[in-house]
């Protein structure tokens, strides 16, 4: 009897004496630094701002570059032709054919499109 009484006591002063401390708040400041001053709200002044006028600078636009003198033509021509001949010479003899291999293997001969009924034979 004794203990359990004991044991009551022991269990409510564990619930109560960090209660107590919890309700304190923090410590007072030390006695040789002053305390914080209280926080006071101002509400701010009244700011008005006219507008202003909107200025805007445009640069005239540049003249477009004269056209290649006929002796430069000729001497570039070469050069263009190569170009076109490396980019759709080297896309319709080689990535092509392999693109249309390759939807060829993936939706086959037919291309994903079934006959229509009663016309197996290819006839329209």
């Amino acid at each position: 009897m004794v203990f359990a009484s004991l044991r009551r006591a022991g269990l409510l002063g564990a619930l109560l004496v960090p209660a107590a401390f919890a309700a304190a708040g923090p410590p007072p400041p030390p006695d040789w630094q002053p305390a914080p001053p209280d926080a006071v709200y101002v509400p701010a002044a009244a700011v008005i701002v006219e507008p202003v006028p909107a200025v805007v600078y445009t640069r005239p636009a540049p003249a477009p570059p004269p056209p290649l003198p006929t002796a430069l033509k000729v001497v570039y021509a070469p050069f263009y032709v190569a170009a076109l001949t490396i980019r759709y010479g080297l896309y319709y003899a080689i990535v092509a054919p392999l693109e249309v291999f390759g939807r060829t293997l993936a939706y086959g001969f037919e291309g994903g499109v079934d006959e229509p009924e009663g016309n197996k034979e290819g006839k329209r």
